[in-house]
């Protein structure tokens, strides 16, 4: 809190509060490692894109972190909330905000559709 709003009773710190607007309050972000006062700092999905038969899931994320992309079946617009892990813990590098990706070999020729999201790893 005083790292980021120079105090720990400053309204804007509540852990509940999203101070930027980006959809993640000031507690997710802490535990994610990204900046609760920049909107383009935050643990999110920005790409998911075919490369043949894979594909890749890109996303912003903090350095130092571990991270695991998960997946679950479903039809256009919907899906079930089961999701499981694809990829086995993935440990970002570095510090301060940072882009990485997955590739999800075979990706395309599974069915049904996929979705997908990242977790943050404990």
């Amino acid at each position: 809190q005083i790292d980021y709003f120079s105090s720990t009773n400053n309204p804007a710190a509540d852990p509940s509060f999203d101070a930027d607007g980006d959809g993640m309050n000031n507690l997710a972000e802490f535990q994610a490692g990204t900046n609760p006062t920049n909107n383009l700092s935050g643990l999110r999905i920005i790409s998911v894109t075919r490369q043949g038969g894979d594909v890749v899931i890109t996303w912003k994320t903090a350095g130092g972190r571990t991270n695991a992309v998960q997946a679950t079946g479903g039809n256009a617009g919907s899906y079930t909330n089961n999701f499981t892990d694809l990829s086995g813990p993935l440990t970002i590098s570095g510090s301060g905000d940072a882009t990485t990706n997955y590739v999800d070999s075979g990706g395309t020729t599974n069915g049904p559709a996929l979705y997908y999201r990242v977790r943050l790893v404990p």
